[in-house]
């Protein structure tokens, strides 16, 4: 008995106290909790993953006569190799409308200086705290999830209300869009792109492996083999018409997939094993795992090829 109960308080003391719980079958209502040991102060700059999406309240600025008033930002960064992979996107107005987004890959490591933006912007004040409204039609305020090399974290959310200050916001973006300006890693011209090579290895033995060969003349040759649970091997080759083709170069400079290649793997694990393989006219090659930690923004562009590469062709 005395060890049943011992393990009862070991659970409860993580920390985690609801605030607020939904009733089961009850439709719409709010789930609310907040880590009572997520730290409000946060003293190391060896900043890991820096994710920060959020609507902003510039009403008042507005009002003011302001010009360039922020509705919402969405802003990633990341270490790669040496330098910074960072995105940005942000919307202008207080009425939702679509985001205008880049991309950028920079020589300099900045993540010590978000790091002290993070601490200048008070961003761990809101830490722990989580809640969601069921039923709402948008996400009416935003999230926010840094996390430091020391195994410290933020990490806060509210689908309901705005949990980052205005002035925070706009300071973010302007030291994205500073920060985007710096001298960039030098990434292959697309047009020397050759052969993309896609590999999956499932947990079951099977596998899936396809070579895609750039023609001359714009469209391409699509060869797959395939193995599933048992010993049999299909393969396959089809061709790809010009406009596939461009639509698959479109997606791959877009979503940056060049510059994914020393992004960190997400701490997520999927049941498969994949990679791609990019091959230049030079004999350069790119090579990208799949499960990249990289914005939720610009996933699709290893899912989009894998897709054209293993189920259209």
């Amino acid at each position: 008995m005395l060890d049943i109960f011992k393990k009862k308080d070991k659970k409860k003391d993580d920390g985690v106290i609801v605030l607020r719980k939904t009733e089961p079958g009850m439709c719409g209502g709010t789930d609310a909790t907040q880590d009572t040991r997520a730290p409000k102060t946060v003293e190391s700059k060896d900043i890991k993953l820096f994710e920060v999406s959020t609507r902003l309240n510039g009403y008042s600025r507005q009002r003011e006569g302001e010009k360039e008033t922020l509705g919402f930002i969405s802003a990633f960064a990341s270490p790669a190799g040496d330098g910074t992979f960072l995105y940005l996107a942000k919307q202008e107005g207080l009425r939702r409308g679509t985001a205008v987004s880049s991309w950028a890959l920079i020589k300099e490591n900045v993540l010590p200086a978000l790091a002290d933006l993070v601490a200048e912007c008070d961003l761990a004040k809101n830490n722990g705290f989580h809640s969601t409204t069921h039923g709402l039609p948008e996400n009416f305020g935003g999230s926010v999830n840094i996390e430091y090399g020391s195994g410290e974290k933020i990490s806060f959310s509210n689908n309901q209300s705005v949990m980052v200050p205005y002035e925070a916001g706009k300071k973010i973006a302007a030291f994205f869009e500073a920060a985007m300006k710096k001298e960039k890693v030098k990434l292959p011209d697309i047009d020397d792109l050759t052969v993309i090579r896609f590999e999956e290895n499932r947990e079951n033995g099977g596998y899936t492996r396809a070579e895609l060969t750039f023609c001359e003349d714009g469209t391409a040759v699509n060869r797959k083999e395939s193995r599933y649970d048992g010993p049999a091997v299909y393969e396959s080759e089809k061709p790809v018409d010009a406009e596939t083709v461009g639509q698959i170069k479109k997606n791959v400079t877009e979503n940056g997939v060049f510059a994914w290649e020393k992004l960190p793997c997400s701490k997520y694990k999927y049941g498969s094993d994949k990679k791609m393989t990019f091959v230049f006219r030079g004999g350069e090659e790119i090579a990208v795992s799949g499960g990249k930690q990289v914005p939720y923004e610009l996933r699709d562009g290893f899912f989009n090829v894998e897709l054209e590469m293993t189920t259209k062709h």
